[in-house]
């Protein structure tokens, strides 16, 4: 089997002829080192969709023009609206990525109540062009070296987190919860004037709707995101996709009620012991044979050595005995790896989880 083929096996519940290896395409620059770790059968996923704007064309704001200057943080990006300016400040980093245009934001969106105008404008005006060609051209491209992998959505209240950064999400949905309601209301109208368009492309077979990260407890979850997983989850699986959840949290333990309930075709970046609390054997039990489970490699283990790592992968996979998951690179990769030393110790540890792959018959 090629690399496409292991992924879609597991996709439709079939045995592949061992474990997929993949990674997020953006995760690792490209070079000899990639392009060695493909030819051995690493898998890409490519992220694409209107959460991250992939393609470039996906989304335009007719009436907003948007500008870019340099300043201490990196770039300042500005929003020009009839109802007002905004801005915030982002990172460029040197980041271990193929992509040059990683951006983390280092100011939120909104400083005080005046800039609610401005944002929800800015919301209101965009203007989605989901042209299907334009996906069936990037799968064409990618081939049999992997798959496409739609970041579709987010439910509002866990969207405005990251537009407004935590600590002044925290805030201002209680000092100005009229505001807030108002933003929470404008990202769910967004989201409805491109599922539906979303959901009729052929080209995607996995579907992002949600994250779950440690700064919300299982009752915001279960108000916020169990609503909107349920609604769109829906409306993708009568058109055959998987619908699925990124989870990069540490603390799932106590998130084991809100997983059943969400009941997810498949669970994304769930990383295991020693980061997170919750085993895989045991997530296993909590979500049942049939969900596909994308494990990301805890790269602390890398330190340990070549051994060590490849025996950390054998036992892993060893608690898993069935064929519903894959194994890689979802969350670092090589993503922020600049020095040489730490470089070194992260290929060998590339190899040892493809060595481990290798010597784990099903």
């Amino acid at each position: 089997m090629n690399n496409r083929d292991r992924i879609l096996a597991v996709i439709r519940g079939e045995k592949p002829d061992k474990v997929p290896f993949c990674i997020f395409s953006d995760l690792m620059p490209r070079g000899s080192f990639e392009r060695m770790l493909r030819n051995k059968g690493l898998g890409l996923l490519t992220n694409v969709g209107p959460l991250i704007n992939e393609p470039a064309s996906i989304s335009e704001t007719p009436n907003v023009s948007i500008t870019s200057s340099k300043c201490q943080n990196g770039d300042k990006i500005t929003y020009s609206t009839p109802a007002g300016d905004i801005n915030y400040e982002v990172c460029r980093g040197s980041l271990r990525t193929s992509s040059l245009d990683w951006k983390i934001p280092q100011t939120p969106l909104i400083k005080d109540i005046n800039d609610y105008g401005p944002l929800i404008f800015l919301i209101d005006d965009t203007v989605y062009n989901i042209n299907p060609k334009e996906f069936k051209l990037i799968d064409e491209d990618l081939g049999d070296d992997g798959l496409l992998h739609l970041v579709a959505g987010i439910a509002p209240y866990i969207e405005s987190q990251y537009m407004l950064g935590l600590e002044n999400w925290t805030f201002q949905k209680h000092d100005h919860p009229e505001d807030f309601s108002r933003l929470l209301k404008a990202l769910e109208n967004r989201n409805q004037r491109y599922m539906e368009k979303l959901a009729g492309i052929e080209v995607f077979d996995l579907v992002y709707l949600g994250d779950m990260s440690d700064n919300l407890g299982p009752d915001e979850y279960l108000q916020y995101a169990l609503p909107f997983f349920k609604k769109y989850s829906k409306l993708f699986r009568k058109k055959g996709k998987k619908c699925g959840i990124h989870v990069h949290a540490r603390l799932l333990e106590r998130q084991i009620e809100v997983l059943k309930a969400m009941a997810p075709d498949f669970l994304e970046s769930y990383t295991p012991p020693p980061y997170s609390d919750l085993p895989l054997d045991k997530l296993r039990r909590v979500l049942g044979e049939k969900v596909i489970v994308l494990i990301n490699c805890p790269e602390t283990i890398f330190y340990n050595g070549y051994n060590r790592t490849k025996r950390y992968i054998k036992d892993l996979l060893k608690s898993d005995p069935g064929p519903m998951k894959l194994i890689g690179f979802t969350e670092m990769g090589m993503m922020g790896v600049n020095r040489k030393d730490i470089r070194d110790i992260f290929k060998e540890g590339f190899r040892a989880v493809y060595d481990a792959i290798e010597e784990m018959p099903y």
